[in-house]
């Protein structure tokens, strides 16, 4: 009797031991924290454009022409913060960025890198065509654009730029810094409006 008792223990401690599933947890998935806002003093009042806030994002988008070699193709990068609830948006763009698409149409995380690493202070450029342009539209759907050619003074300045990956992409996060008359017809000027010292943290993603 006690052999028996004993093999009913062993059988049900087995038969609960094969009923336990064990989980598996799978590693944390790696997430670049990305951040936008946006800040400046317009026409003398203090203005700003804040993540989360009033529905608004930071959207990264590329402009690209693909072309065979041994034509070299080209990327023109740009980053806005936006909302589908407001017309106020702000975007800068810089290009452009020159690559051989024979093995990828997308340049490498290297070539992404040392692109913006180069151009710290990109001078201001129509369409972004060899530099920066910023557009801005205002609470009343005006749209304002750099100008290159600008009499007034005007700067631009990255100073932060940190590349980071993960599993969505890569990006190049950053902070801008600058001042600057912008117009409202870049071929036929009849009003301008001063933006300055615009601090703008946000990223490109290639």
């Amino acid at each position: 009797m006690k052999f028996y008792k004993t093999l009913s223990v062993f059988l049900l401690g087995t038969v609960l031991f094969s009923c336990i599933e064990h989980e598996v947890i799978p590693p944390p998935k790696e997430e670049v924290e990305l951040n936008s806002s946006f800040s400046a003093t317009l026409e003398g009042s203090q203005y700003e454009l804040i993540q989360d806030v009033n529905g608004y994002y930071c959207e990264p988008t590329q402009a690209k022409e693909i072309l065979p070699t041994p034509q070299l193709s080209t990327v023109t990068y740009y980053s806005a913060m936006k909302s589908n609830a407001a017309l106020d948006f702000i975007q800068i763009g810089i290009g452009k960025l020159n690559f051989n698409a024979d093995s990828s149409i997308d340049p490498s995380v290297e070539q992404f890198t040392t692109f913006f690493n180069s151009n710290t202070n990109p001078p201001y450029s129509f369409e972004a065509e060899n530099g920066v342009e910023v557009v801005f539209r205002d609470g009343s759907g005006n749209v304002w654009r750099s100008y290159q050619d600008s009499g007034a003074p005007q700067d631009f300045t990255f100073t932060s730029l940190v590349q980071e990956s993960d599993e969505e992409g890569d990006y190049m996060k950053f902070v801008a810094n600058f001042s600057l008359e912008l117009y409202d017809d870049i071929d036929n000027p009849t009003d301008t409006i001063l933006m300055e010292n615009a601090v703008f943290e946000g990223y490109f993603k290639k």
